[in-house]
This record gives C-alpha cells, structure tokens and sequence, in this order.
C-alpha cells in the first residue's frame, strides 16, 4: 500500500470524518487498493456517523442495493433521509424517488414532493423533471399545469430532452392556462420560443406571448420577470417580427374568447 493510503488510514483510525469518507470511496472505486465493498461500507457509515452528508448519501445507496451489506430498506431510509436533512441534493432526490416509485415501500406522493422540490431548488435537472411531470399528471397530487410548466422549461434550458417533450407534448395545456390569464404561463412559452425549446427560435411568438402577459395576465404576477423579459425581446425584435407577432395576438383573442 503507498505511503498516502497509509497516511490516510492513519487519519481514518483516529476519527478524522473526513479521512473516514474518502477511505470508503477509496475501498468503493478500487482507487489505488482493490475494491471492497464491506470496508467502503465500515469507513461511510463511520463517517455518515459523524455527520458528512455525502456519507450518508453512500451509505444510503449501500443498504438500498446491499452492497458489502444484506439489503436494509429500513437503514437505507434512515441515512437517505439524514443526509437529505442537511440539503445534500442526491439524497434528496433518492428519497423523492423512493417514495414516488413506492416499489419498495408504500407510496408517498407528499414525501415525494417534498423531497423532489428540495432537490428542484438545488437545480437538480432530474429533480425539476419529475416533480414537473408529477405536477402536470395529477394522479397522486393535484394537478398544476404553470407549476409544471416553470419547472420543465427551467430543466429543458438546460439540455434536459425528456423536459423538452413533456413541453412539446402539453404545449396545449400550457397556452390554455396562459390565455386564462397566467403570466407565468405565457412567460413560458416566451422561453420557449426564444431558445427554442423543441421548436424553431420565432421571435413573433415570443413578442406575442409577452404582450398577451402583459395585457390580459390576470394572476400569478411576475413583475421583475416580465420587465426583464420585455427589456430583452425589445432589443432584439424587428419590424416585421412585431407586425407578425400583432397578428398572432389577435389570433390569441379569438382563441381565449371561444373558451369563455
């Protein structure tokens, strides 16, 4: 064994949680010494007992997958949960899933919001997808459509494809609550076509959808978002962009009319 591995099981042995954790990443990976699955499993729960977060994260997944350890759905919880306690974002989105999935325990769709937005306001992509899609089918929760539809567009900028096609899927839904009167709804679909998010960029629609926020959004008020939205497609629309979008907010009438 090198003198660093040495070195630092020296430190591990005398308690130092964090020495504790990089041990058992080392006995996890095979990282300079062969891997072992039941010493991975001491040195985390030795430091997941000392409070590291991400130890418990991995002590977690252990005893959920019963590596180095018979599988303990129960031990596996507990550590998630203990981890997620202190914001590590993984544990909070492992918990959401479990609880979401309910293949393994009873199914918790509180306990899985929970956990799945904590991960959410971390900026966890899967975290914003799920909980996403979760609010948008309603069947465990009550549905919301402009909650769903943040959180998608937030995951869909950044690359996430699945959060793009649950876009493109319920782009209906999505413009029948911004006719309604949403404006976070509309300023959704004014990122939409701005980054072009399963669609062609198209300016016209994103000026349209702005100007429908701004004239008949009744609800859910953004102020600093629309301003700031506004600022930014008024310095980049055209001409013909904006005679183009005027006519697509006519259209944008008729259609919120014939729903009333």
């Amino acid at each position: 064994m090198s003198d660093q591995f040495q070195e630092l099981l020296h430190q591990a042995k005398n308690n130092d949680a964090e020495a504790q954790f990089q041990l058992a990443e080392a006995y996890r990976n095979g990282d300079g010494i062969p891997a072992s699955p039941a010493e991975a499993l001491r040195w985390y729960k030795a430091a997941a007992q000392q409070g590291i977060a991400d130890a418990q994260n991995n002590l977690g997944a252990m005893y959920l997958t019963g590596s180095g350890t018979p599988q303990d759905i129960d031990e596996a919880i507990q550590w998630y949960r203990k981890a997620a306690e202190q914001d590590q974002v993984h544990a909070q989105f492992n918990l959401g899933m479990i609880y979401l999935n309910g293949n393994i325990i009873e199914k918790n769709p509180e306990e899985a919001v929970q956990w799945l937005h904590a991960a959410a306001e971390q900026g966890d992509l899967e975290a914003l997808y799920q909980l996403g899609k979760l609010l948008l089918q309603g069947e465990d929760i009550e549905r919301n459509i402009v909650a769903a539809a943040e959180l998608l567009t937030v995951a869909a900028i950044e690359g996430h494809l699945a959060a793009t096609d649950l876009l493109n899927e319920k782009q209906d839904d999505i413009e029948e609550a911004a006719l309604e009167g949403s404006i976070i709804a509309s300023l959704c679909l004014v990122t939409r076509y701005d980054h072009g998010l399963g669609t062609d960029p198209d300016t016209a629609h994103a000026f349209a959808w702005l100007q429908w926020a701004r004239l008949h959004g009744t609800h859910d008020e953004d102020e600093e978002s629309l301003e700031n939205w506004e600022n930014y497609i008024n310095a980049v629309v055209s001409e013909a962009e904006i005679e183009r979008g005027k006519k697509i907010l006519n259209e944008m009438r008729g259609r919120a009319d014939e729903m009333m």
